[in-house]
């Protein structure tokens, strides 16, 4: 029976039992070319509690370590011709690798595609 003064005993026990151990998801979505460093798989979850991109990102790099030099420089910076975006919103916009991530969120490794022949001219 609920009584007035907020949770009742069972609906604590749950939130106790399954709420608390919830697992935050976070996707990273793997592009392009990218794909041959991570055996041809586009889609990695990560089931840490990273607090930011850059976080997310180093866990991503133990499970396909060639990825790295790929999207970053040596200098930690993302390459010039890779694109993050969390969610829909490129991070170069935000704060680059120390931008917040909320729960269950998707990250997108996105190369840049260039070249090709002009059909126009």
């Amino acid at each position: 029976m609920a009584s007035d003064r907020g949770n009742t005993s069972v609906e604590i026990l749950f939130q106790t039992l399954f709420c608390s151990h919830m697992v935050t998801m976070i996707t990273i979505n793997i592009n392009g070319f990218l794909t041959d460093f991570t055996g041809g798989r586009n889609v990695v979850s990560i089931e840490t509690t990273p607090e930011t991109v850059g976080e997310a990102l180093s866990e991503l790099w133990k499970i396909h370590p060639g990825l790295r030099d790929r999207v970053l420089t040596e200098q930690g910076v993302v390459r010039m011709h890779v694109n993050v975006f969390l969610d829909d919103e490129n991070i170069r916009r935000e704060e680059l690798l120390q931008t917040s991530l909320p729960e269950n969120c998707d990250i997108t490794i996105l190369p840049s595609v260039s070249g090709g022949v002009s059909l126009l001219g």
